[in-house]
């Protein structure tokens, strides 16, 4: 039977650097199933296994050691050489399979690293303090701003703090509101702090410390910023329009009006030549005579008017310049938006029911209830051919009624009819 004493020093040599190799291995196992392993007993095998091995590896190493030089050595294990071949060999692949194990384990369980290793993967900044104000638990963003801060590593509550109220003159981060506690740093991202006390049972309060990253909200409250602003340049814009409709629309009608007295002055002046000329029958004169008489009514109704007079008044004298009757049923509103958007309707609806359908009577009916106001504007002019679509002045008569959340409606058949509805406030509301 070949032993370990009376086999090859080959042999010899080959197991010893195996079992050596099986101790290596065995006591990374067991070290490794320290922190990693939740079974106690595996601890205690690989722990088994690493004494047996040693206490087996040195007798064999002495008992080399002695056959090399000479010496007489002692026979402490007469095992046969393949039995020792046979628990090296099962030992190794036992070690090399644990060590596998407790590998794939790292990645499923926790050990005592892995909450501060999640900690640091926070994208907010973090810190615990103890009762006594020392840091207990801090996360890589915390130590990271806290650097920019205070261009130090973090120890203490009042560090903290004490960073925070000079953070302006000292790293150039820049305090962005008081009551927020917002801070734009360097970099350009912007924190917000918090701070609250967190208690832990048998041991106290615990102070806890965070910085939220904002930066994304704090670039949209710019922009809305930005877009406010000139949000309200474009709504000076539209008052001053809006202000100017009332007055634009008064020229257009004044214009109007001295357009139709030119024609009719010249037409007038046309017929008086011709029936001095005896080219006219006397119908002709007769009509002559009327369009001059209309003519100088109209001026001369101009002149004894006050300049000075309500806008209805002014609207009343223009319509009686140009041989239009008005026929008002109901009173104005006292709302003075109201009142001018309904004298906007009027002139608008004057003006082209007169250019369009030759009226000369224009029926405007306004009504009150308790929750809005009505005007409906008729004519007794030509009945339009088609549906009426609102350009032009219609089109800037209806955004005026819209800005003040009121409605616009126009009927084209059987009669034209043109209605104005706007909710009522009370004044001073």
């Amino acid at each position: 039977m070949t032993t370990f004493y009376n086999s090859a020093s080959t042999e010899q040599s080959v197991l010893l650097v195996c079992l050596f190799f099986s101790l290596v291995l065995s006591l990374f196992c067991f070290i490794v199933s320290l922190t990693r392993s939740r079974k106690r007993w595996i601890t205690v095998l690989n722990a088994g296994i690493y004494l047996a091995l040693f206490a087996l590896l040195s007798v064999l190493t002495e008992s080399f050691s002695k056959i090399r030089e000479g010496r007489e050595y002692r026979t402490l294990l007469p095992l046969p050489m393949w039995s020792l071949w046979c628990i090296t060999g099962i030992i190794e692949v036992f070690l090399i399979f644990g060590a596998i194990a407790l590998f794939r384990q790292k990645n499923r369980g926790l050990g005592r690293n892995s909450i501060k290793q999640a900690f640091d993967t926070l994208p907010s900044a973090v810190c615990y303090f103890a009762p006594s104000g020392i840091v207990k638990l801090c996360n890589f963003q915390m130590h990271r701003l806290f650097r920019t801060l205070a261009q130090s590593d973090l120890q203490t509550f009042n560090e903290l703090q004490q960073a925070l109220k000079e953070c302006d003159g000292k790293s150039g981060v820049i305090k962005l509101s008081d009551e927020r506690q917002t801070y734009l740093f360097p970099d350009g991202t912007v924190w917000r702090y918090a701070q609250t006390e967190v208690t832990a049972p048998s041991i106290g309060k615990y102070t806890e410390t965070i910085f939220f990253d904002v930066t994304k909200l704090y670039e949209k409250n710019l922009q809305l910023k930005a877009q406010t602003k000139q949000l309200k340049k474009i709504s000076l814009k539209l008052k001053f329009l809006s202000d100017n409709v009332l007055t634009l629309t008064k020229e257009k009608e004044v214009l109007a009006a001295k357009t139709k007295l030119h024609d009719q002055m010249g037409a007038g002046m046309i017929a008086v030549r011709r029936m001095l000329q005896h080219k006219q029958t006397t119908k002709d004169i007769v009509e002559a005579i009327r369009l001059f008489r209309k003519a100088v009514n109209m001026m001369k109704i101009d002149n004894e008017n006050p300049l000075e007079r309500s806008e209805l008044a002014e609207f009343m004298h223009d319509a009686d310049a140009i041989g239009v009757k008005i026929i008002l049923t109901g009173e104005m509103p006292e709302q003075t938006e109201v009142y001018n958007a309904f004298i906007v309707v009027m002139r608008e609806c004057l003006t082209n029911g007169v250019c369009h359908a030759g009226a000369t009577e224009l029926q405007i009916d306004i009504r009150q209830d308790d929750s809005s106001l009505s005007m409906r504007i008729t004519n007794n002019g030509t009945v339009p051919k088609g549906e009426i679509v609102p350009k032009g002045g219609l089109k800037n008569m209806e955004h005026y009624i819209i800005n003040l959340q009121g409605t616009v409606k126009i009927q084209s058949s059987p009669v034209f009819a043109l209605t104005v509805t706007v909710p009522f406030a009370k004044e001073g509301m």
